[in-house]
């Protein structure tokens, strides 16, 4: 039985990860301007999924059969249609643009609550150890085992897919993560001598989780609710793709996606353009993640 090895470096600290030199690289790469330009787009992003109107060109839901399917670049009695337009005339990018606004709730709101639940239950398990952390880590374990994905398929299924119903099925595929890298940093925090002074004046359980550790958590909490509102994107686009997500008149990426699909033959630009920019916001996000960990010093 072969036994293996974690490589070293020369000072004896364990070697990066393939992940994390690839990670690294990139963000040597992008340069000064580079981060410039990625928060600028984030910053586009949130804009317009504020004030939509500022950056739609034309009104997302009016129908003109006349201009159907039309090519990126191409222009109909309305004017220009930068991206084309769908199989019932509606402006592409207006569409993706107002959809940006559902796409963001949805993300950054479940993300929100499973970090709520993770952080939570990983400073609990992380200070009081013993049975309380055996339990919460073990309902990690569990739900981590099973395939998630699948399950909040076959609950939107049953329960009929609406956004409330996502908003209650996507912190479940993140909650874990949350959990158990809080817990890994209460762990060691705990042994700390401010800690041990906290306890020793008689500070309360809720003031030395919420003045001392929770402080100290904080950055690594951030940067994992920047990376992981990117997957969140990603498994509500999967799952409106599937059809048990966002139902119209309601206009997310991941909807259009779904829309587009038929017509991938005759009408590329109704899948691909979405896709794309939904690639590159999970990108930008992860990036940014990576990088603010790296300039914070999160990754301990």
């Amino acid at each position: 039985m072969s036994v293996a090895v974690a490589k070293r470096t020369s000072s004896g600290e364990p070697a990066p990860s393939t992940e994390h030199r690839v990670w690294g690289r990139l963000i040597d790469m992008l340069g000064s301007r580079g981060w410039i330009l990625l928060v600028l787009f984030l910053v586009l992003l949130v804009a317009a999924s504020i004030v939509p109107d500022v950056f739609a060109p034309h009104d997302h839901d009016t129908q003109n059969l006349r201009a159907r399917l039309l090519g990126p670049g191409e222009s109909s009695s309305e004017g220009l249609h930068l991206l084309g337009t769908d199989s019932l005339g509606r402006d592409l990018f207006s569409r993706m643009v107002v959809g940006t606004r559902l796409t963001l709730f949805i993300a950054v709101t479940a993300t929100l609550i499973g970090a709520g639940i993770g952080v939570l239950f990983g400073l609990l398990g992380g200070y009081f150890g013993g049975r309380t952390d055996r339990l919460l880590m073990r309902l990690g374990e569990a739900q981590t085992a099973m395939p998630m994905f699948l399950v909040a398929i076959l609950l939107l299924s049953l329960l009929g897919p609406s956004v409330g119903i996502l908003l209650v099925v996507l912190p479940c595929l993140v909650w874990p993560i949350f959990a158990r890298v809080v817990r890994a940093e209460a762990l060691r925090l705990r042994e700390e001598t401010f800690i041990e002074a906290s306890i020793a004046t008689g500070c309360s359980t809720s003031t030395i989780l919420g003045r001392h550790l929770l402080p100290n958590v904080a950055p690594r909490i951030l940067v994992l609710c920047v990376v992981e509102i990117g997957h969140v994107m990603l498994s509500e686009a999967g799952l409106s793709f599937l059809g048990v997500g966002v139902q119209p008149p309601d206009t997310t990426w991941g909807l259009l996606i779904s829309e587009g699909r038929p017509l991938l033959a005759v009408a590329w630009w109704l899948t691909i353009l979405p896709g794309v920019l939904l690639g590159i916001s999970v990108l930008v996000l992860n990036l940014l993640g990576r990088y603010w960990e790296a300039r914070s010093g999160a990754a301990g």
